[in-house]
C-alpha cells in the first residue's frame, strides 16, 4: 500500500473519512452457493400423491400404518405439469423455485415392523425404489421440474446404508441370503465398513458418533479413498442422468471429517461436465450450537449446512418464549461462518422437519399461549425465516397447517397429503382450518392462511430481491421487537422489516440509512412517519411489517476506529473486529498477510454491524498477522483502518 494511503488512514482514526484510501482495493462479493436466492419445498415421494397405483402391490405397502409405504410416487409428485394440477405445478403456485426429495434409492426388503418408505435403508443406491417408480418416471420429474424453473435437489446418504452387516459377539459378518444385497458391489465388502457396533455403545478406539453404526445402520468407512470415490462415482452418476442442482447430505456429522475435502471436489467436478456450474450440497449436522457447527463448513468444509440454531431461535422467537435480543444474539453468531469461501446467507434455514416436527408442533411446544394465537405466531415464523437471511425450506404439509399427533416427531409427522388410512391423522387438529377427515390437502390449499401467506412472501421476494437473502443489518432487538434493514444492491435501496411476537401492538422508532423521502408499506397496514431522521411505526401485535424507501440511502457517513484481535475462548478462533460507526448498511472485508505469506489474503466480507471475522488459527500457525480491513459504503467509497497485528499461537 503507498505511504500517502497509510498517512490518510491513520488520520481517520476516530473521524468521519472523507476519501477512499484504498481505491486499488478489488471489489469483493461474498460467496453464494447456487441455491443461495431460492426457496426450497422438502417433500415425501411417498406420502404426497399416488399417481400410479400399480406399484401399491409391493411388499411393504400398508397405507393404514405409519411405519410403511403408503402409496405416494414420483408421477404422483409430477402430475401433469399444467396449472391447477396437483403436482410440481402446485407447488411452484405457491412460490417455490426448489424441491428437496428424500432418498429415492433402492431400499431394503420390508420387516413386519417397518419399510423403507423415507429412503435412508438404501442398498441399491444405483436405482429408483420401484414403490416410488422408475428411472423413466424420474426422468420425467426432472423434466417438468426444468419446464417449470424448478431446481431438484436430491437427498443422499454416505454415512451408512440399510442394517444388513450383523454381529456375532463383536465379528461382523454378512447372511448368506444378504451377500449380494447391496449395488455397486464395493458395498458388499465388509472391509468397507467399520464394524465397531451401535454408535452408542462401540468399541472403537476412535469416537463412536463416526466409527459406530446409526441406530444400527451400517456404518460406512468414508476415510477410504475406494470409499469417498466410490460415493463420488454413484452420486454423479445421479447428477449426469437427471440434471441435479443439488444434494442434502444426511447424517453429515458422523462421516469422516475429511470426507468433504476429498468427495465434494470429485462430485462438483462430475456437475460441471454435466453442465451445472453452481451445484449445491448442504449437510445435516445436527447441532444447535453455531460455536459447533461453523467447523463442519470452515474446517470439515461442507459446502453449507442446515442451520439447527436458526430453527430452535425463529420457533421460540415467534412463540414468545424468547425475546427479539436473542435472535440478534443468533445474527451475531454469523461472523464465525465468514471466510473468504462461506457465508452465514448460505446457510439452509427451516422451522420443522421430518425427524423433529412440524413448525407448528414445535411452535406449540416451546411456550403455552392461548389456542387462537398458533396460527399468527406461526406465520410470524415464516416471514423472519423468509425475510431474514439464509435459504429458507418449507417441510411438505406445513402449508396447509399440518401439526402432529403425541410428540409429532418422526413417524408423527410425516402425514399423507392424499386422503389419508391413517386414522389418527384424519382427526389430528391443524393449524387455520378443521381436520382433514377423509378429505385431502390438496382441496384445502388455495384457501389455507399459511399456503395464502407463504404465497404472498413469496412474490414479495420475488418483486424486490433485498428481501430474498440480501444484505441484512439488525436495527433494533428489545424485548418483544426485531427491526432488520434489508438493502437492494442493484437499486442502493433500503428495505425495514419489523417482527413483534407479543400480543400487544409496539411503536417502533428506527434510525436507518435512508433520512429523507416517505416509505411504502408493502406488507401489514403501518405507515412510516419520517421525524428527526428516524422512522416511526406501529407494528401490529403478533405480525411483520415490511416498508420500502422510496429513495435511494442517504446517510453513507462512516467514521472508522481500529482493528483489534485476541483470542475468542468459545470458539478457538481468534475474533478479529473493526470499529465502525454508520447508519449505512456496509461491506467490510478482512485481510491477513504474514513473513510466510507476504501476499494480502482475504479472510472474509461481513455486512452486518458489528463488522467482525474469525481467524482459524489452522490456517496461519503460529504467524504474526499484519491485519487490515477496508470499508465499502452505499456511494462505492472505500475506506481503510489503521494495520493491526495479531501473534497467532497453534491449538
Amino acid at each position: 500500500m503507498k505511504r500517502n494511503a497509510i498517512v490518510l488512514a491513520s488520520l481517520s482514526l476516530l473521524m468521519l473519512a472523507s476519501s477512499t484510501s484504498f481505491a486499488a482495493d478489488p471489489k469483493v462479493e461474498t460467496p453464494k452457493v447456487g441455491l443461495a436466492k431460492d426457496l426450497i419445498y422438502f417433500v415425501f415421494p411417498d406420502r404426497y400423491l399416488d399417481g400410479d397405483p400399480s406399484n401399491n402391490n409391493l411388499p411393504g405397502y400398508n397405507p393404514k400404518d405409519t411405519a410403511f409405504f403408503h402409496g405416494g410416487d414420483l408421477k404422483g409428485l409430477t402430475g401433469t405439469c399444467l396449472p391447477g394440477d396437483n403436482g410440481l405445478a402446485r407447488i411452484k403456485k405457491l412460490g417455490f423455485t426448489a424441491v428437496w426429495l428424500t432418498p429415492l434409492v433402492v431400499q431394503a426388503k420390508a420387516s413386519p415392523y417397518s419399510a423403507g418408505y423415507h429412503g435412508y435403508w438404501g442398498v441399491d443406491f444405483l436405482n429408483v425404489d420401484p414403490h416410488l417408480g422408475t428411472r423413466t418416471d424420474l426422468l420425467a420429474f426432472v423434466a417438468c421440474a426444468k419446464t417449470l424453473n424448478l431446481k431438484v435437489i436430491l437427498d443422499i446418504v454416505t454415512n451408512h446404508t440399510a442394517d444388513v452387516i450383523k454381529y456375532n459377539d463383536r465379528t461382523a459378518y454378512i447372511p448368506a441370503d444378504s451377500v449380494d444385497v447391496k449395488n455397486p458391489s464395493w458395498l458388499n465388502d465388509l472391509s468397507n465398513y467399520h464394524n465397531m457396533g451401535v454408535m452408542g455403545d462401540c468399541w472403537s478406539e476412535g469416537p463412536c458418533i463416526q466409527f459406530g453404526d446409526f441406530f444400527g445402520l451400517d456404518d460406512v468407512a468414508t476415510e477410504k479413498e475406494l470409499v469417498y470415490k466410490g460415493w463420488a462415482d454413484v452420486y454423479g452418476q445421479w447428477i449426469r442422468d437427471f440434471g441435479l442442482s443439488g444434494f442434502r447430505v444426511d447424517t453429515a456429522r458422523h462421516v469422516d471429517e475429511q470426507f468433504f475435502k476429498n468427495w465434494s471436489p470429485l462430485i462438483n467436478a462430475q456437475a460441471k461436465a454435466a453442465g451445472i456450474e453452481e451445484f449445491t450440497t448442504f449437510g445435516e449436522v445436527y447441532d444447535v450450537n453455531p460455536v459447533n457447527l461453523m467447523n463442519f463448513v470452515r474446517r470439515n468444509k461442507i459446502q453449507s449446512v442446515l442451520d439447527f440454531p436458526f430453527q430452535r431461535t425463529a420457533t421460540e422467537f415467534a412463540s414468545g418464549y424468547s425475546d427479539a435480543s436473542v435472535v440478534q444474539g443468533l445474527f451475531e453468531y454469523d461472523d464465525l461462518y465468514t471466510s473468504a469461501t462461506s457465508d452465514a446467507s448460505n446457510l439452509v434455514t427451516f422451522l420443522g422437519n421430518h425427524d423433529m416436527g412440524r413448525a407448528g408442533k414445535l411452535i406449540e411446544s416451546a411456550r403455552i399461549n392461548n389456542p387462537s394465537e398458533l396460527l399468527p405466531r406461526t406465520l410470524l415464523a415464516h416471514a423472519l425465516m423468509y425475510l431474514s437471511r439464509g435459504i429458507p425450506t418449507v417441510y411438505y404439509g406445513d402449508e396447509v397447517g399440518m401439526s402432529g399427533s403425541g410428540n409429532g416427531t418422526d413417524q408423527l409427522a410425516r402425514q399423507d397429503m392424499f386422503s389419508t388410512r391413517v386414522t389418527m391423522w384424519k382427526t389430528e387438529p391443524r393449524i387455520g382450518s378443521n381436520p382433514i377427515a377423509s378429505g385431502n390437502s390438496f382441496s384445502v390449499t388455495d384457501t389455507h392462511p399459511i399456503a395464502k401467506y407463504l404465497k404472498t412472501l413469496a412474490s414479495l421476494r420475488a418483486g424486490n430481491p433485498a428481501l430474498a437473502n440480501a444484505q441484512m443489518q439488525v436495527r433494533v432487538a428489545k424485548d418483544s421487537l426485531l427491526v432488520i434493514s434489508k438493502k437492494d444492491e442493484k437499486e442502493n435501496r433500503e428495505y425495514v422489516v419489523a417482527f413483534n411476537n407479543s400480543t400487544k401492538a409496539i411503536k417502533a422508532s428506527v434510525n436507518t440509512a435512508t433520512a429523507t423521502g416517505d416509505w411504502k408499506t408493502i406488507l401489514g397496514t403501518s405507515k412510516a412517519v419520517i421525524a428527526k431522521e428516524k422512522i416511526t411505526f406501529t407494528v401490529p401485535a403478533l405480525s411483520t411489517v415490511i416498508l420500502r424507501a422510496n429513495k435511494k440511502i442517504d446517510k453513507s457517513e462512516v467514521k472508522i476506529g481500529k482493528i483489534s484481535s485476541k483470542l475468542d475462548f468459545l470458539s478457538g478462533y481468534y475474533e478479529t473486529k473493526a470499529t465502525i460507526t454508520s447508519r449505512d448498511l456496509l461491506k467490510v472485508s478482512f485481510y491477513a498477510r504474514s513473513s510466510v505469506s507476504p501476499s494480502w489474503v482475504l479472510l472474509g466480507t461481513d455486512l452486518n454491524a458489528p463488522y467482525s471475522v474469525f481467524i482459524d488459527p489452522l490456517d496461519f500457525p503460529s504467524e504474526d498477522l499484519e491485519l487490515r480491513a477496508s470499508v465499502t459504503n452505499s456511494k462505492g467509497v472505500v475506506y481503510e483502518l489503521p494495520h493491526a497485528t495479531v501473534s497467532i499461537t497453534a491449538p
